[in-house]
């Protein structure tokens, strides 16, 4: 069997279409069970099995892989899991932890509530950082949820002066607040 598959490699290499039919066969299924036990969403595994053929379809002409074609696919389904969850990881906002704390009960139970009190803490001492201007943007849009052209306004400033100021203050918070928000996420999800 491992001939057959240094074969299909051989021919994948060559841009044979059948050949690559053919490893989409034996290896999608297998693939997508691996992702779904990963990730859980299986429309999102679905992504990551044609991403993985795609891969090895675009990279078919440096496929240095004899014998081990297996690990290859699944190494590559693998690193697209990772990313995805490293994208999704990045996408955790403010905004994400202000729609959690609306879904908050009246009555939180004790680790929610330390959760919220250190995530406050951690805000005011972000807030400390900024300069005065760019804690009031901050507070105008975040807080005041005002629109940029609004801001820029009230503040006298161009609005790329006010998204500009937006933009590295929400670094900072993001790189401040990243570890308390996963956290409060999975408490108020």
């Amino acid at each position: 069997m491992e001939d057959s598959y240094n074969e299909y490699i051989e021919q994948l290499q060559k841009g044979s279409y059948e050949a690559f039919s053919e490893l989409y066969s034996l290896y999608s299924n297998k693939l997508y069970s691996f992702v779904l036990a990963q990730t859980k969403n299986s429309t999102l595994s679905e992504d990551i099995v044609q991403e993985t053929f795609l891969k090895l379809w675009k990279s078919r002409k440096q496929l240095d892989c004899y014998g081990n074609v297996h690990a290859l696919i699944f190494t590559i389904a693998r690193n697209l899991i990772i990313d995805g969850f490293r994208k999704q990881v990045s996408k955790i906002s403010f905004d994400d932890y202000q729609q959690a704390c609306n879904k908050l009960s009246s009555f939180p139970t004790p680790d929610e509530q330390v959760a919220y009190n250190e995530f406050v803490d951690r805000v005011q001492q972000t807030k400390k950082l900024l300069s005065k201007r760019a804690c009031l943007i901050y507070e105008m849009s975040r807080e005041k949820n005002m629109p940029i052209n609004e801001i820029a306004e009230s503040l006298n400033l161009s609005s790329q002066t006010v998204k500009n100021s937006l933009t590295s203050t929400l670094k900072l918070f993001k790189k401040n607040l990243s570890s308390i928000l996963i956290l409060l996420l999975y408490y108020f999800s």
